[in-house]
């Protein structure tokens, strides 16, 4: 019972040997801050991480819709009816291949 009202009355750190508390008290208290900032840390590293894979999807999703788009400019009856537009018009004829023999 003593020791509980000496720990109540806050002799360990007024007494004669209170130098030593101190020390241990303000070390202590340093490690905590210190397990503090670290933990606040890796939050916002998560958050980042986080932030980061949201914009790495919506990229990703803008590169197929773009891939896709390319993909239907490409297509020869989406060519040809453009190019009638303009006046051109598919040859009758196919192509011929030229073989030159030395």
């Amino acid at each position: 019972m003593k020791n509980f009202l000496k720990i109540v009355n806050i002799d360990f750190l007024a007494g004669k040997d209170s130098l030593k508390n101190w020390r241990m008290l303000l070390y202590v208290s340093f490690l905590l801050m210190v397990t503090i900032y670290s933990s606040h840390s890796a939050d916002q590293k998560i958050f980042l991480i986080s932030k980061l894979n949201k914009e790495v999807n919506t990229l990703n999703s803008i590169s197929v819709s773009t891939k896709l788009d390319l993909m239907n400019v490409k297509i020869e009856s989406k060519v040809t009816s453009r190019l009638i537009n303009n006046g051109l018009s598919v040859s009758k004829y196919p192509p011929v291949k030229v073989i030159i023999k030395d």
